[in-house]
């Protein structure tokens, strides 16, 4: 392992949230949310959470930090009808703890992990050159009723992030 992994997040692809995760492993998550507001749903949109075009829902964006480092970008959409949310409460709390505060249980995920180039605003944000490389992960998860409850495009840094995952024979 080279010393440049040593300060990686390293983290196990399962239903979890990122602040959860650093939190567990004393890795100190700040968040700074970007934005916060209520929309109607897109069409797209509307498909990825199972609910009629114009429905109501939380957008907001956050900078996640690590032991003071910026580490990712986050979108998030959730349906307004789930729970209360606000700014401040994305500011101190990860959004699946708030969503299990709420009686929500998260069940099941579809997700898609890749990589690119990141824009100029998103290298700025995250510490980073024009062009550096970011992983990017976008995540539909659904409740024990089978219910969307959010969907998500996140952007983590490359020269500090890493996804681990864990394959069984059948």
């Amino acid at each position: 392992m080279c010393s440049s992994d040593l300060a990686k997040v390293r983290r196990q692809v399962g239903l979890t949230s990122l602040y959860d995760d650093l939190a567990k492993t004393s890795r100190s998550p700040r968040t700074e949310v970007l934005s916060f507001a209520i929309e109607p749903t897109t069409d797209a949109l509307a498909v990825e959470l199972g609910v009629a075009v114009g429905t109501d829902v939380y957008v907001f964006e956050r900078l996640r930090y690590a032991e003071g480092e910026p580490l990712a970008l986050m979108r998030n959409h959730v349906p307004a009808s789930l729970l209360r949310l606000s700014a401040d409460d994305l500011r101190t709390h990860g959004l699946y703890e708030l969503l299990r505060k709420s009686g929500i249980n998260l069940k099941i995920a579809k997700q898609s992990i890749g990589a690119r180039a990141a824009t100029a605003a998103e290298a700025q944000a995250l510490g980073e050159t024009r062009r550096a490389p970011v992983l990017t992960m976008t995540r539909s998860a659904y409740d024990d009723q089978g219910r969307a409850v959010e969907h998500g495009s996140h952007i983590y840094r490359a020269s500090h992030y890493s996804f681990d995952i864990t394959l069984t024979g059948l």
